[in-house]
């Protein structure tokens, strides 16, 4: 059984978590923090690498791409 518990860093109440990975017509995608779905990838590895190269790009992108990239996720 998995005890659900704030991950390093965070304080307060803990977030309900869901799981980001998903399949639809035999292709794999992740959801974005927005609910943005992001795909699609032959398999799930390939998605789970997908996550860890969009969460690297969002910790390394510079402030200005990081609003542009908001923005078309909004629209």
């Amino acid at each position: 059984m998995t005890r659900n518990s704030n991950r390093n860093g965070e304080l307060g109440s803990v977030p309900v978590r869901s799981d980001r990975f998903f399949a639809a017509q035999g292709e794999w995608f992740f959801s974005t923090r927005e609910g943005t779905p992001m795909g699609p990838f032959d398999n799930k590895r390939e998605a789970h690498q997908g996550l860890d190269d969009f969460i690297e790009f969002m910790y390394l992108a510079e402030p200005r791409t990081l609003s542009k990239l908001y923005a078309a996720l909004a629209s």
